[in-house]
Order: C-alpha cells, then structure tokens, then sequence
C-alpha cells in the first residue's frame, strides 16, 4: 500500500524537472563554448566581459516583466517561447561563431532561458500537495547542479574534438530536445491566466513591497548566497595563487565544491529540512560564511578540501527551501513575478560581483575581502533567517487556525 512517504511522484513532476535540467545543460555549456570562442578570437578580458554580460543582464532587465507575463497568460507560451529563443540564439552562434553573433546568441540564451526558468519553476510551486512540490524542489536543485558540470563538460568535449561550430550545435539541439518535450507536456503546462482578475497595479511598488517583510528578508538571504556561489569561482584560484597551488588544485577544490552541493541535495527531504526551511537558509549562511571566512587560513593536502567542502555543503543546500518559502509567502496569483524578481535580483548580483569583488580584495587584500563577506553570511544567518523563522511560524498557525475554523463542508 502506498502512503504519501512511498507513492512515486506524478509523471509530470518528473517532466518539469528533466526539461528545467536540459534548459540549464545549454545556457552552462553555452558560457563555456562563447568564452573559449572569444578567446580564440583575441577578444580581450574587458571585450571578454561584454560579450558575456547579456547572459546576466537578460535576468536583471526582463525577469520581472517576463513573471508578470506569466502570471497574466500561463506558463505554456512564455516556456515553449523562451526554450525556441535559446535554440534560435545556439543555433545562430553555431552558424556564425563570430563576435557580433555571439553577443546577439548570449542575449537570445538569456532571455530564453529566464522566461523559461520562470515559468517552469511556477509549475512546480503550483502543485497543492506538499510532498510533490517539495519533492518537484529538489529534484530541481539537483538537476541544475549535475547540469551545471554537464553542460561545460559537453561543450569542452565537442569543441576538443569537433570544434565550436559542432559544440554550440549539440548545445542548441539539447534545447531543442526540451522544446520538444514542452510541445509533447503542454497539456500540463497551464494556458491560463494566474493574476488575480482585475489586478492593474505592479506587486512590486514601494508601498506593497514595504509590507512584504519576509519576503524582503528572504530575497537579502538568497543575494548573499548567490554572491558567495559565484564568488568562490574568483576566490579559488586567488586562495591558490596566494599559497602557490598549482592549476589542477584549483580545478579539484572547485570539483569538490559542487561534488558537496550535489551530496547536500540528495539527502531526503525530510534530514534536509529538518527544522523548517528558516532554519535550513540560517544553516547555510552560517555554514558558508564560516567556511569562506577560513579559507585563506587552509594550509596542508586537506585542509582547503575540506572548507570547499563545507562552502559547497552549507550554499548547496538552501534552493529548495528558498523556493518553498517564495510559494508560502506569494501573494495569490503572483506566484511568477515573485520568481522574475529573484531573478532579477540574482542577475544584478551577478552583473555587479566582479567588480565589487574586486574593489574589496584591492581596498582590504584578500583576506579581509573574504572576512568582508563570510561576517555579511555569518550577520545574515544570524539576523535575517531567524526572524523569517518565527514569522513562518506565525503564519503557518494561523492558516491551522483557519482551517480549524472553517465548518465542514465549505471548503
């Protein structure tokens, strides 16, 4: 007999997840192939660095105009819309590996891949049952981690072997594959609007906001982690050039790094989130701050091991707990501008890290950029998640106290 800890997932669940995967194999893979393209082209770091900024700047500029479109049609068009953009910009970089395609190809990728992102991540929150969508959550976050190697790795190996053209080819026949797949689940994938009728008004003024604490609170945590997450790809080969590491130890710290998160989110849910999801992103700012904190201070053949390890253990196990308390705390019918604008958010943040990064290290030296950002992980796990805790707590009592209430029958 099944009960709800042993019945399978619904087939859809599984559906969403694997086309949110192949999204994320071509955006990974396509930063890859586009910058070892750019460098054999002669393109210089700054030039470098404008041709990949449209990967980030999509999310920044259309992630929350992309939400509310969402919300306003369904999730079927803005998905099957934004998996063609990624195949279109893949296949014209594949066409044309040349400097003004490939910038035109990581703005296309971009978009495409944020509208989708977007609308497939609100159909996993739309699920009524919990164990589904928490379950929908992690199968996510695991997903994007194994995505996150395969992507590069395929790029790597078909560029090695076949050259670029061949590499931005097999990528944009991936994203195809998940095009395919989203014609083939369409029906699952709602066409219906989502936003409350007759709502005129952004979510997202100042005044509504202002009244969305936790969620305010929870959008700052997530920042943080995701500053830390990509600031560990420019720390570690600082860390090692300071200690005078060769090449392939940055590469194996960086390996271990997502060899943890990907451990981290396999465990069940139920270890995972023991606590409540407030206290699992508390875990993991404390976790990752500590750890970045003492990295420079790694000395010996397993001392850096191990606090890659905890960095990539403590941030890795955060994403489906912050996807579950965007759903909790969600106005009705917002669910996807709620999602644009963490986008958003974590796109800014990506756009603006190399920089800050780099005044902070020439402005304190490495060491004290680290101590910088570790104390702002360690304050924030601290603080913030703790008050999001006991509100969740609140809230989660008065819907048990509503549900009380109401008289059988009338729900």
């Amino acid at each position: 007999m099944n009960t709800d800890a042993t019945r399978p997932l619904p087939p859809h669940v599984h559906a969403l997840v694997a086309l949110c995967v192949l999204n994320h194999v071509a955006l990974s893979g396509s930063r890859v192939a586009l910058a070892l393209q750019a460098l054999r082209l002669g393109v210089p770091s700054v030039g470098l660095a404008l041709m990949l900024a449209p990967f980030a700047l999509a999310s920044t500029l259309a992630a929350l105009p992309l939400g509310r479109w969402v919300d306003r049609v369904g999730a079927r068009v803005p998905a099957l819309a934004g998996m063609a953009t990624t195949t279109i910009g893949l296949a014209a970089a594949a066409w044309r590996p040349q400097v003004a395609v490939l910038t035109l190809a990581a703005a296309l990728v971009g978009l495409g891949y944020t509208a989708s992102l977007i609308a497939l991540q609100g159909e996993l929150a739309r699920d009524r049952d919990e164990r589904t969508r928490q379950s929908g959550f992690a199968g996510f976050a695991i997903g994007t981690a194994a995505s996150g190697g395969f992507g590069p790795f395929l790029a790597g190996q078909c560029i090695a072997r076949t050259g670029v053209q061949a590499a931005f080819g097999a990528l944009a026949l991936v994203s195809f594959a998940a095009w395919c797949g989203g014609m083939a689940n369409s029906r699952r994938l709602i066409a219906t609007r989502t936003a409350a009728p007759g709502a005129r008004a952004a979510l997202f003024s100042r005044a509504t906001f202002a009244g969305l604490g936790g969620l305010r609170r929870l959008m700052l945590a997530d920042l943080l982690m995701a500053f830390a997450w990509n600031a560990n790809g420019f720390v570690a080969p600082l860390v090692g050039q300071r200690h005078g590491w060769p090449a392939d130890t940055v590469g194996n710290l960086l390996g271990c790094f997502g060899a943890a998160v990907m451990l981290v989110r396999a465990l069940p849910d139920s270890l995972r989130a023991r606590g409540g999801d407030w206290r699992v992103i508390a875990r993991a700012l404390a976790i990752s701050g500590g750890a970045l904190a003492l990295l420079p201070l790694a000395s010996g053949a397993l001392g850096p091991y191990v606090f890659e390890a905890l960095f990539g253990g403590g941030l890795g196990c955060a994403l489906p707990s912050v996807l579950a308390l965007i759903e909790q705390r969600t106005p009705p019918g917002r669910r996807a501008e709620v999602l644009g604008l963490r986008q958003a958010v974590l796109g800014l943040g990506a756009a603006t890290l190399p920089t800050a990064l780099g005044a902070l290290v020439a402005a304190t030296g490495l060491v004290g950029a680290l101590l910088g950002l570790g104390g702002a992980l360690l304050a924030a796990g601290a603080t913030i998640a703790p008050r999001g805790n006991a509100q969740s707590a609140g809230i989660v009592a008065r819907i048990r106290a509503s549900r009380s209430a109401t008289p059988p029958g009338t729900s």
